[in-house]
């Protein structure tokens, strides 16, 4: 006790931030000194998880005596993690109250048993609030009543999941400053018209349903996730000059190949997407991208690899694999699959490393793995996986020593490994060296 008496005001208070706030409140009974302390804390959290019907008063009395009681000069966060005892009332009220202390971060996570169709409104003052720059929400909350004057001026980080809106843009169109923007729910019909936005992380599913669609137009984004299943009317993406990285999988309905051009600046890849329409010849130019990640689930996927050699001049790494391998089958290339009429430049200049997951090694797989590793000139290494059976294994052997005959400087091993039941092998070809055994699950 002797040590932390010694410590200063503002670090004591820094260390408690750290700290639920039920166990921050229970140091004022150390002394005169912490008596004090306790309400200056800038972070308070609360989870009503361990407290029973009989005593969640208690709780309900905790929140409202520490949050007014609460002196800090600033409250930097308010963090709610609440259950279904807890009234719709109260939780208004404590918003409020930290919108009164001029809150810089909400987390409020708000649970409901699945049959309960009661949503928590937030209260209007939230939508005007100058000093939020954090706001994360996720379950019960209902914002179906924001309002047309919204005006958060200091909001960088925004995450929505699980969350009712039927106005999301009218949100978005209050945040001139947003960073980071998280939307995880059902039938997302939304416009993201976002200037300052630079990481984009949007999941969107309503398992098989028919929905309108989204436009985004962030020209700043420099991450960007999507996971779309939805049959969706349309989907938009303009063009994204500073975009690095890109995770996109759409597997209802893309238009045409001219959705892609949006992405042609990012510097890393992984795709899924479902064509309606075969892809045009005419090229796009992916200037940066070195790291390719391909889905092999999707009607058409070997289409895309042929354009996406051509069309990526520095392009060094290229993975293929079957994301959804629970749910869809990796889908075959075609015998008469058309590999790119000249060898693209990369094959030539700066393809290093090549790696297939859930390799099947049927026709079109031998003839698309030959054709890279017979023409990639600075290939270093090409690592094939599969689920190992007696028979796969012989003839994946014969289709691995047919590949490398052309390549006498590449060398390759063959091994398992079983894992609960379920035995998977790799091989593994490595120019001038033996590397070793790989296995995958």
């Amino acid at each position: 006790m002797d040590m932390i008496s010694q410590l200063s005001d503002d670090l004591l208070i820094r260390i408690l931030s750290l700290v639920r706030t039920k166990h921050v409140m229970a140091t004022c009974c150390l002394s005169k000194r912490w008596l004090l302390l306790w309400s200056l804390v800038p972070k308070l959290d609360y989870d009503d998880s361990s407290y029973s019907g009989e005593n969640y008063a208690t709780f309900t009395q905790f929140v409202y005596r520490s949050l007014m009681s609460n002196k800090a000069p600033v409250l930097e966060s308010l963090s709610l993690t609440l259950g279904p005892k807890c009234q719709a009332v109260d939780v208004g009220r404590w918003i409020e109250t930290a919108v009164c202390h001029r809150v810089h971060a909400l987390i409020l996570n708000y649970t409901l048993p699945y049959e309960e169709e009661t949503m928590l409104s937030l209260p209007s003052s939230i939508y005007t609030c100058e000093t939020l720059e954090t706001l994360k929400l996720s379950d019960c909350f209902s914002l179906d009543d924001i309002p047309f004057s919204v005006c958060l001026p200091s909001l960088k980080t925004l995450e929505i999941i699980n969350v009712e809106v039927s106005s999301l843009t009218r949100l978005l169109s209050g945040c001139p400053n947003l960073d980071s923007l998280v939307v995880d729910q059902e039938d997302i019909d939304v416009d993201i018209v976002v200037p300052s936005l630079r990481k984009l992380n949007m999941v969107n599913y309503t398992g098989g349903q028919k929905g309108s669609g989204f436009v985004i137009d962030a020209r700043s984004l420099v991450g960007l996730y999507i996971k779309d299943d939805v049959f969706n009317d349309y989907h938009r993406i303009e063009y994204m000059p500073k975009l690095e990285k890109a995770y996109v999988d759409i597997t209802c309905g893309v238009r045409d190949h001219k959705f892609l051009k949006a992405f042609t600046c990012a510097r890393k890849l992984s795709l899924c997407l479902s064509f309606l329409e075969v892809l045009s010849p005419r090229s796009m130019i992916f200037h940066n991208l070195v790291y390719l990640t391909l889905n092999t689930c999707v009607l058409g996927w070997w289409d895309l690899v042929t354009h996406m050699l051509q069309d990526s001049p520095k392009l060094r790494f290229l993975k293929l694999h079957d994301e959804h391998d629970l749910l869809l089958t990796s889908i075959e290339p075609p015998d008469c699959w058309k590999p790119p009429r000249s060898v693209p430049k990369c094959l030539l200049h700066t393809f290093e490393a090549f790696e297939w997951y859930g390799y099947k090694g049927r026709r079109g797989d031998v003839v698309m793995a030959t054709y890279l590793i017979e023409h990639a000139t600075w290939l270093k290494e090409a690592t094939f996986f599969s689920e190992e059976s007696d028979d796969k294994r012989d003839r994946m052997l014969e289709d691995f020593t047919s590949v490398a005959a052309p390549s006498p400087c590449f060398t390759f091993y063959w091994s398992w490994s079983s894992d609960q039941g379920m035995t998977y092998s790799g091989y593994l070809l490595r120019k001038n060296k033996l590397l070793g055994w790989c296995y995958w699950v």
